[in-house]
């Protein structure tokens, strides 16, 4: 299928085979994304790392996390140098009126949350909570990024996403491939809005000219 091409370097975005195949697949989790949206990456890990490191419009400094969340991505923030603020979240969900108001201080790069079986709790927020957290992010204008590491397992395959639901232009979502092939294999993808394209690019490239084509092929067949 490939030939030679196997053998030599890809783009830094991703296989365009890959890409092309995945907006079919990202339908079936209620994941809605344009090809030129998505980007490949070596794990959802360097997605996370990159976004991170990089700068965003608006030039916001902290990020705003779960209590408790994600600690290889406290370890990702910590190592970039960006500052953390944490908001609580229990079986309950997240504590709406803290999130708004380290939202309306500013100064905020991104949130990072995970909806679906979050880490390391293994709650999930309903629709209506993403909702809610949606509003505020659109009244702040605060960029989401969305970590959706676990969609695999979802059960309810209707159950909606951020970015669904939400504003395309402020939603940044993350997931990996390592429950559909296998962890070994390191590949996650990310879809961003526009705007964050040419920095995400820009950061990849100088740190790894592209993802293997071996396990991107691999994926796509």
């Amino acid at each position: 299928l490939y030939g030679q091409r196997l053998f030599e370097y890809g783009p830094p975005k991703g296989m365009p085979e890959l890409i092309q195949a995945l907006p079919n697949h990202l339908m079936g989790l209620q994941v809605f994304a344009k090809p030129e949206n998505i980007f490949i990456t070596n794990g959802s890990q360097q997605a996370l790392y990159i976004l991170s490191a990089m700068a965003f419009p608006g030039g916001g400094k902290k990020v705003v996390v779960e209590q408790p969340t994600y600690s290889l991505m406290l370890r990702i923030l910590d190592n970039a140098g960006v500052p953390v603020v944490g908001v609580k979240r229990t079986e309950k969900g997240i504590d709406l009126e803290a999130l708004e108001q380290l939202f309306m201080e500013g100064d905020i790069k991104f949130f990072y949350t995970m909806p679906r079986y979050q880490n390391p709790t293994g709650f999930s927020y309903t629709n209506e909570e993403k909702k809610a957290i949606l509003k505020l992010a659109d009244q702040y204008g605060v960029y989401i990024v969305e970590d959706d590491y676990l969609a695999d397992l979802e059960v309810d395959r209707k159950a909606e996403t951020l970015h669904t639901l939400g504003d395309k232009d402020r939603i940044v979502y993350v997931r990996s491939f390592s429950k559909t092939l296998l962890p070994g294999l390191r590949l996650g993808m990310v879809v961003l809005p526009e705007a964050l394209h040419r920095a995400f690019s820009d950061f990849k490239y100088s740190i790894d000219l592209n993802t293997s084509v071996l396990p991107q092929a691999a994926l796509e067949i």
